[in-house]
């Protein structure tokens, strides 16, 4: 039998462990009901705004920055940068928060090493506003990558992030594990059920992070195109 990841079957698998009934598929009214649906927005805002998983990453490219002589000087920061790029990746078919940057690239791939976050501000991203920092740099056409925590109550695929159904097994399991220990107290009134179903949720956490690290480069090997301590030295001494 195929495994169902989706939104109800993981509320589920979080109150077995606390040792709840079930729900059923159209419950969305009942006190349980309420109570496993906080758990489980808290759990997907909790795993993925503190780690970065392949799930939770995303590049994007931005063909065009706006050009910083058309900004006002309240919009740059300095001199210094020649484009700024938007953060503000979400439209309405795409509705993931942006967590954080984790690097920039320019068109072949070379990191970019010199970049600045600022002016954060609200930005409409469809449907909503949210506060995004702008990206600056000196390259008009970059790669952004970054992590965000998805919207896992999305129940129809329109990209990656959106909907727990899509999610990989070790990730699911992770929610229901924080699910449960979150719940323990509210349904069972046990504090050491809680304290042990945290436990267990440290432990799959670093399974998922064995796991995550089994499907990427051992190592990023460092050259003078990402390091910028091996640049400083070849730039020893130049004026």
């Amino acid at each position: 039998m195929p495994i169902n990841n989706d939104k109800t079957q993981v509320m589920n698998n979080a109150l077995r462990m606390v040792g709840s009934y079930h729900l059923e598929s159209n419950d969305t009214t009942s006190t349980t009901y309420q109570i496993a649906d906080r758990a489980f927005d808290d759990a997907v805002n909790t795993i993925f705004s503190q780690n970065i998983f392949q799930y939770n990453t995303r590049r994007v490219y931005s063909a065009g920055g706006t050009a910083t002589t058309t900004l006002t000087d309240a919009n740059n920061p300095n001199e210094k940068w020649s484009y700024r790029h938007s953060l503000s990746f979400s439209g309405p078919q795409d509705k993931h928060r942006y967590v954080t940057l984790l690097k920039v690239t320019d068109k072949s791939g070379n990191n970019i090493l010199d970049w600045h976050l600022d002016n954060s501000r609200a930005e409409d991203s469809g449907t909503q506003y949210e506060d995004v920092p702008h990206l600056f740099t000196t390259e008009k056409e970059v790669h952004i990558y970054y992590s965000f925590v998805p919207n896992a109550d999305a129940n129809v695929l329109t990209d990656a992030g959106q909907g727990i159904r899509y999610m990989p097994p070790h990730l699911a399991v992770l929610v229901a594990t924080l699910m449960a220990s979150n719940m323990a107290i509210e349904l069972s009134g046990s504090e050491t059920r809680a304290d042990l179903l945290y436990q267990r949720y440290l432990r799959d956490l670093r399974r998922a992070r064995v796991i995550e690290g089994r499907g990427s480069p051992a190592q990023q090997y460092i050259n003078d195109t990402n390091s910028s301590f091996i640049g400083a030295i070849k730039g020893y001494g130049k004026v």
